[in-house]
């Protein structure tokens, strides 16, 4: 009767996170809604980063979308974070550098991974607002007005915006992204209309200088600065028509290591932020945080105990059916990994994100760190 009841509350645990939670955020925002002011023609200086390590083959083509933003340049500020790159991305840089007063160059030397030189670059940043990019990230022309104006509202801390992903090679695992980038939507989209989302995305965000503080470097930024931003009683917010463009990774070997190095750097970091986490002190967060993230991180785990649990309740008819859909499931996945279509690719997506949250989760209490990054092949 135990393993019973463990099993379903393990079940509806894991469909409230999937399904439970965006129909919870559904149901709050009829009842509770939160207001943005918004102006168009607010223009604050902005200082945009790129960070960058031996992004030779994209940075001159991000550069130049950059400083072709419909925004002023005399309002825009765009500086280039090299992680001590060793291949031509410097050199690169330096042509525009050369060429456009506005581009700076912030070689931070003694690789130490993305945050570290973010944190040794934002005190260089002239703008009031600054917008953090990534070098394989182009965002259209007027990416930077949709964040900004945001911030002639007091109450807004930060602004993430929408990610669009492209697929050039066709791969399953980039149809599998792109069905995980419009859930994410879904769920900051109703995150903001409730008070605030409690995640970003590294490839667009903006925040007000003012209210930036040192970061973990090995924590995620676009993981921390939500935290930092809600932590000093700001919101931060979605805006979907604040628009970039990104590449899928080609490799699904690719997409599971990077994923693997977000969990780990994500749960180093809640585990470094864990005040925020008090339900007394703010449960809008709280529910969210747990939700959107902390308890997705611990599926993984749910799906060991549900199959394990499973095994000890076969002389029942119901639960030999629930071990079949299991098994069903599971080798719907490892077809997934050599072929092309939906039923197989979702499973198998599902079973690559857990196992990398698994892997993630183990090393960040171990102890593991992972500062750095590799570009990923394109």
């Amino acid at each position: 009767m135990i393993l019973e009841i463990i099993f379903w509350l393990l079940i509806v645990l894991s469909v409230y996170i999937y399904a439970g939670y965006p129909i919870l955020l559904k149901l709050i925002s009829g009842v509770v809604k939160k207001d943005r002011m918004t102006e168009t023609g607010y223009e604050p200086k902005v200082t945009l980063f790129i960070a960058a390590y031996n992004e030779e083959k994209v940075i001159a083509e991000k550069v130049q979308n950059s400083v072709e933003l419909d925004y002023p340049q005399d309002k825009l500020e765009i500086i280039v974070v090299s992680d001590d790159s060793s291949d031509r991305t410097n050199d690169i840089v330096n042509e525009f550098v050369a060429k456009y007063p506005n581009v700076k160059l912030n070689v931070v030397k003694g690789r130490k991974g993305k945050t570290a030189a973010l944190n040794k670059s934002v005190p260089l940043a002239t703008g009031e607002v600054l917008v953090f990019s990534d070098a394989n990230s182009l965002y259209q022309k007027d990416a930077v007005h949709h964040l900004v104006k945001h911030f002639k509202d007091e109450e807004i801390g930060g602004v993430c915006g929408e990610l669009r992903l492209t697929n050039p090679t066709n791969s399953s695992i980039g149809e599998s992204e792109g069905a995980y980038w419009k859930y994410e939507k879904l769920l900051k989209m109703l995150e903001t209309a409730t008070g605030t989302t409690i995640v970003a995305n590294g490839s667009i965000y903006a925040l007000r200088k003012e209210l930036f503080k040192e970061m973990n470097p090995n924590v995620g930024d676009d993981m921390q600065n939500p935290l930092i931003i809600i932590s000093q009683q700001k919101r931060f917010v979605y805006e979907p028509n604040a628009i970039t463009m990104e590449e899928t990774s080609p490799k699904s070997s690719e997409e599971f290591g990077r994923k693997v190095r977000i969990v780990t750097r994500s749960f180093t970091g809640i585990m470094s932020y864990k005040n925020v986490l008090n339900p007394f002190k703010n449960f809008d967060f709280f529910y969210k945080y747990m939700s959107h993230k902390f308890l997705r991180w611990l599926v993984p785990y749910y799906m060991i105990a549900i199959f394990i649990i499973n095994l000890f309740l076969l002389d029942q008819p119901l639960y030999q059916v629930m071990f079949g859909l299991q098994l069903l499931f599971y080798i719907l996945a490892l077809l997934g990994k050599v072929t092309s279509n939906k039923i197989t690719y979702i499973p198998y997506y599902f079973c690559l994100v857990n196992y990398a949250a698994l892997l993630g989760t183990l090393r960040a209490i171990s102890g593991k760190r992972q500062a750095t990054w590799t570009p990923t092949s394109r």
